[in-house]
């Protein structure tokens, strides 16, 4: 069995809680027996014999505790205490004197002394107060080592993590969010976070589920889009609840986050892939039994047109079936475009000269209505490498979309800007009537129109296009009455050029 100081030379402690502790004592007697009684319980111990000999060493944030001798030949400690604080940063303070008065025990605990013991001190006394302390540090030492711990986690999970306030600001979001989203913490204080972050169509379920939240309700599953700061939407499923206070009051909202992007559109890639075989082998089989009728309805209408004059009324009703025929071929041809595969042939192109050939077909055919294309270029000309005849089906779908839904004067607007040496963005409006909650929900589901006439797959083949190159395109909410689109497409890496600065030209077609 081990006592003492040969417990020390071994290494071995005699308690769980040991501290490295400063003493500062000019009395050899007082000192030597400090040092056997803080020894004896394994602590570490350095001496100093004044305040000036500690002042004058440099920091040592090792130091746990300094026991200090309240007056020696330099000095009394109250008139050192701020300055002993700057050298022993990490230290708790216990001052010992035999000369002990109110005034002078008064300003030590104001600078945050945490004991004041009066010599000659016992020693169970001054073991009790350093095993206080020794049990005090470790109790922060280990808090510390769960909030690192707790931080590492946060910043190296691969989920999603927001800490709304009470009016929904973000006030934490961690690593992985930012990354992925390009929102640093800087640019949502402050703001109102459904609004920035959240598609508009969701805003107003996602703002329910977070009152729902500070009433102490808690919520897992709940699936909603996530806007990044380039414009694209993820989609995140969600656990939220409460972060409360000491008094157990609700002071924000913890939303948890996992990334089901890829796992969603495999889903509906599979549903579409699924819809598209039922769909081509449905078109395959009316194209077949179709095409000799239409054939055999123009055949006779061209017979039927040589026989009679062109200003009659029969002649009107017979023009009026050839259109039909027209029409329900062209009907024929887009529902089996939309359900062929895409297979693209790309070539380097400068986007803008995509939609000018588009544009400038379009006005022709327009001759007779107002109508005017504004461009915004970035300097490079955003060159990419995408399928030309492929992408001019989207310009042309877009366009025809405007002109048919804007009445005169059609004033279109096109932005085009480089993201980095990644992606050319494009915003895409019109001065038209713009669209409804429910057309912007409906937009790109097949079928679905607000034409008269039309098979409804205008804007769910521009949607298959991009996708196909790797793209996007959704709603945005419009700067002004009208209709607004944003697309993106990979830019070509070979031809970045390192003259894109962002700078624009404003041009007019």
């Amino acid at each position: 069995m081990c006592r003492g100081r040969l417990c020390v030379q071994l290494g071995i402690s005699t308690m769980k809680d040991v501290l490295t502790i400063l003493l500062v004592e000019d009395d050899p007697d007082s000192l030597a027996n400090m040092v056997d009684i803080l020894e004896l319980d394994g602590h570490v111990v350095r001496v100093a014999r004044s305040f000036a000999e500690v002042l004058d060493a440099d920091i040592q944030p090792d130091i746990q505790l300094a026991i200090l001798d309240r007056r020696l030949p330099d000095g009394q400690v109250e008139d050192h205490l701020a300055s002993l604080s700057d050298r022993l940063p990490g230290a708790e303070f216990i001052i010992v004197t035999g000369f002990a008065n109110m005034e002078g025990t008064i300003a030590s605990f104001k600078h945050g002394v945490t004991d004041y013991l009066l010599k000659p001190v016992h020693p169970d006394v001054i073991r009790q107060s350093v095993a206080r302390i020794a049990k005090h540090k470790r109790m922060e030492a280990d808090l510390q080592r769960q909030q690192r711990f707790a931080n590492q986690l946060l910043e190296t999970s691969e989920t999603y993590i927001v800490v709304l306030n009470l009016k929904g600001h973000a006030v934490h979001v961690n690593k992985h969010f930012s990354e992925i989203t390009g929102w640093q913490l800087d640019d949502l204080i402050d703001q109102d976070y459904i609004d920035h972050c959240v598609p508009e169509t969701e805003r107003e379920s996602v703002r329910e589920i977070f009152q729902q939240t500070l009433q102490g309700k808690t919520s897992s599953g709940i699936r909603n889009g996530l806007l990044t700061k380039s414009g694209r939407v993820r989609q995140i499923r969600w656990s939220d609840s409460t972060l409360r206070d000491a008094h157990g009051n609700i002071e924000s909202v913890l939303a948890i986050g996992i990334d089901v992007t890829a796992i969603i559109d495999a889903q509906e890639a599979a549903a579409r892939d699924h819809r598209l075989a039922a769909i081509g082998q449905t078109v395959a089989g009316l194209a077949h039994e179709s095409r000799n009728a239409l054939q055999r309805i123009n055949a006779s209408v061209e017979l039927l047109r040589l026989d009679l004059p062109p200003e009659t009324d029969t002649r009107e009703e017979v023009d009026s079936i050839a259109r039909a025929a027209d029409e329900l071929g062209n009907a024929l041809e887009e529902v089996r475009e939309y359900a062929a595969p895409i297979r693209l042939q790309r070539e380097l192109v400068m986007l803008h000269d995509v939609w000018r050939r588009v544009w400038s077909y379009l006005a022709k055919t327009h001759a007779d209505r107002d109508i005017e294309l504004s461009e915004t270029l970035c300097d490079c000309g955003c060159p990419v490498e995408v399928d030309r005849l492929r992408l001019e089906q989207v310009f042309r779908n877009l366009f025809e979309n405007s002109l048919a839904a804007c009445d005169d004067p059609v004033r279109i607007q096109i932005q085009c800007r480089c993201d980095g040496a990644e992606n050319v963005l494009l915003d895409y409006c019109d001065n038209g009537p713009g669209l409804t909650p429910e057309q912007q929900r409906k937009l790109f589901d097949p079928f679905f129109t607000t034409k008269v006439k039309g098979t409804g797959l205008g804007m769910s083949i521009v949607q298959r296009i991009l996708d196909a190159h790797d793209g996007d395109i959704r709603v945005a909410e419009p700067n002004h009455p009208g209709a607004r689109f944003l697309i993106q497409l990979g830019k070509h890496d070979g031809a970045v050029h390192d003259n894109c600065s962002g700078e624009c030209e404003t041009l007019h077609a």
